[in-house]
């Protein structure tokens, strides 16, 4: 699975800029839909700067346009990672997924990376005018991602080995949480560093338990790409498991509901409502009505945490909201 630049996808002329425009909004409506990626951004953001509002009493964080700007950075940067790995899968993708836009041909190489480029270039007009060290946090984390491509194209190891590529990979999770932090401080100026490292583990959790849950089968499967293969069954899903509990756990440190009162207090219990999805997958899992935990209610757990961790936040910074 490596960055590839081979001469079929390459060939050919030139096309209009309004037909790769074309060609690269219906890429991305079907590899990158933006109802999940853009979700994911505003929920991410708003929980890990809500997050450090909690833990900053005083500061003056408002739902606003310094906030609006970085979920459409983050959201880009996810764009980023996903044009990359297309290119990087794409041998993979030909014998395992020859359906995907770029084996088939809606989209080729070429087209890919003038995406990378127009996506850095909106990068630096959205950071540029609030930092440079907002820049050049960003410009390392898009450095990182590429840099990746190069190490598993260099390493069977990473390329192979399941915990060991998630061990490189996720670092550009924890990036990206420290850009949101970068830009609270800037808009606010609280948020210390260990207030940061706080909101970081409690996302790190949050993501890894749906890393894992869609990761993890119920059999061995000789060549998937599967926790389960490694650690076995009962490992992958103590980690899966495990890291919801955990990603709880540091939500109502964070947010202490018994310590609040009334509408406040209901708030601040809402993010414990998530194990719920946590529940209905172990069912499913348990059940095998699905050959690895189903993706949906890992994905609802992420979502409704960083839902219920914001709404949560709001009523602790915010009193007059939950009244």
């Amino acid at each position: 699975m490596t960055l590839t630049g081979t001469p079929r996808p390459l060939s050919g002329a030139p096309r209009r800029p309004t037909e790769t425009a074309r060609r690269l909004a219906a890429f991305l409506a079907e590899r990158a839909p933006w109802r999940v990626y853009a979700t994911y951004a505003v929920l991410w953001v708003c929980a890990l700067e809500s997050t450090l509002a909690v833990l900053t009493p005083g500061t003056d964080w408002t739902v606003g346009g310094s906030l609006l700007v970085e979920v459409v950075t983050v959201y880009l940067a996810l764009l980023f990672v996903r044009v990359v790995d297309e290119q990087k899968d794409l041998e993979y993708d030909r014998l395992h997924h020859p359906d995907r836009p770029l084996p088939r041909g809606a989209i080729d190489v070429r087209e890919l990376r003038v995406a990378m480029v127009l996506i850095v270039v909106a990068e630096l007009g959205l950071t540029g005018w609030r930092s440079l060290l907002l820049t050049g946090w960003l410009l390392f984390g898009l450095l990182y991602i590429c840099f990746l491509v190069q190490l598993e194209r260099w390493s069977a190891t990473v390329r192979d080995r399941i915990f060991v590529n998630l061990l490189v990979s996720y670092p550009v999770q924890a990036i990206l949480s420290v850009h949101i932090w970068l830009s609270f401080r800037e808009a606010t100026g609280g948020g210390s560093a260990p207030h940061a490292l706080v909101g970081g583990l409690l996302c790190m959790f949050v993501f890894l338990h749906f890393e894992f849950a869609r990761k993890t089968g119920a059999q061995e499967v000789p060549g998937a790409t599967l926790y389960s293969n490694v650690v076995g069954l009962r490992g992958s899903l103590a980690l899966t498991v495990g890291c919801a509990l955990a990603g709880t756990a540091l939500v109502l440190a964070v947010v202490r509901p018994w310590e609040l009162h009334g509408a406040a207090a209901l708030a601040g219990w809402l993010p414990v409502t998530a194990l719920g999805f946590l529940a209905t997958g172990a069912e499913r899992f348990a059940a095998l009505r699905t050959p690895t935990w189903p993706t949906g209610p890992a994905m609802g757990y992420l979502a409704w945490q960083y839902l219920g961790l914001s709404v949560a936040a709001l009523a602790v910074v915010r009193p007059g909201i939950g009244g």
